[in-house]
């Protein structure tokens, strides 16, 4: 599994657990934590890159009908990058 395999199934798994109130009911849980997870997994990029993939992950964990496209097609075009950069 890739890395950005492994940032998809954590958002997903994310998006499974949240529910609108959860901070309410579970004040232990915190959004920026996870999503700082998946952005640590992505590794080295810009800091650009960073800000857009932070707030489309945090779209994709609390309404991911509507972004799960974004998403997937962000993380391809991300991993084409990272390929490309690995490669050079």
């Amino acid at each position: 599994m890739s890395g950005l395999d492994a940032v998809l199934e954590h958002v997903a798994v994310l998006a499974f657990l949240y529910y609108p109130g959860i901070e309410a009911d579970d004040p232990s849980y915190d959004l920026a934590d996870g999503i700082e997870w998946c952005l640590v997994r992505l590794g080295d990029v810009s800091d650009a890159e960073r800000n857009r993939m932070s707030a489309l992950f945090e779209r994709a964990i609390t309404d991911p009908t509507a972004t799960r496209e974004e998403l997937f097609t962000a993380l391809v075009e991300l991993d084409d990058v990272l390929a490309v950069d690995h490669h050079e």
